[in-house]
């Protein structure tokens, strides 16, 4: 699992993506265990509500249409994708 391997010092990005229909239990398995694997991408920042889904990745990493890609193909459908720079972790 590449998110042990962070050095403390990178610069995250704040992913924040509203969902076109809520993510059901096996749904939300499906997306923590998609991000668990992914190299870059914070998988302890994960966030699912009923419409939204936030998250925090490396751009230096992985980039956002790859975790975009990631989500999706563990199933997420979206209506809108919005990113905002999170502060140093």
């Amino acid at each position: 699992m590449g998110n042990q391997n962070l050095s403390g010092a990178e610069e995250y990005v704040s992913l924040s993506i509203q969902i076109a229909k809520p993510i059901d239990p096996m749904g939300e398995k499906n997306v923590r265990q998609t991000v668990e694997k992914a190299d870059g991408v914070l998988a302890n920042s994960l966030h699912i509500t009923e419409k939204t889904l936030t998250i925090c990745y490396d751009p230096v990493r992985i980039g956002k249409d790859e975790v975009i890609n990631l989500l999706k193909q563990a199933g997420t459908q979206f209506e809108s994708v919005q990113t905002d720079r999170a502060p140093l972790l």
